[in-house]
């Protein structure tokens, strides 16, 4: 009885040990991933300067954009964890916005490209507009399609199902007139 209490005392300490740990690991992990995006975000924008009309930087831009949106609204979304919620969603909602302003450039250069449908498509429904979410995914499904990219093809199908439901859209509502 007496090993088996001071086994369960280890066990737990261990435990314990090991959720600080964790903790502490998933400090610096957000703060070296906050760094990370910043810094590609500025490399981005650095290669811009130079080709302003590359429809892959403006992609890699917006995607960074948009990955560091949802680095801020998952921050803001530990309610109780941070004093700057309001300031860490209105920093995402920027973020969006830019995000979705280089993905448009990059489709504006390259309107046949599957991936950046798909993600402009993310971005839009992060930002609350499923509309032209759904409309972009569509896109993307039928450009994926065309470039028998089955996986693509499954990730837009699903995204859809599950959007058409979230908004109670049918897939006929967009139909082209």
């Amino acid at each position: 009885m007496k090993k088996l209490f001071c086994f369960l005392i280890a066990f737990l300490l261990m435990q314990a040990t090991g959720v600080q740990n964790t903790a502490a690991d998933e400090r610096v992990s957000e703060e070296e991933r906050l760094e990370v995006l910043t810094r590609q975000i500025s490399f981005f924008k650095g290669g811009l300067k130079s080709k302003p009309g590359d429809p892959d930087l403006h992609f890699q831009l917006g995607t960074k954009f948009y990955e560091l949106g949802r680095f801020y609204e998952s921050k803001a979304d530990r309610i109780f964890l941070s004093g700057n919620n309001n300031a860490d969603i209105k920093r995402a909602r920027r973020l969006y916005r830019d995000s979705i302003s280089h993905l448009k450039k990059s489709l504006l250069i390259q309107p046949q490209s599957a991936a950046t449908h798909f993600n402009i498509s993310l971005t839009y429904l992060v930002d609350g507009d499923g509309e032209n979410a759904i409309s972009h995914m569509r896109e993307s499904e039928k450009l994926f399609m065309a470039n028998r990219d089955k996986r693509g093809v499954a990730k837009a199908r699903k995204a859809l199902r599950e959007w058409f439901d979230r908004y109670g859209y049918r897939p006929e509502d967009f139909t082209p007139q």
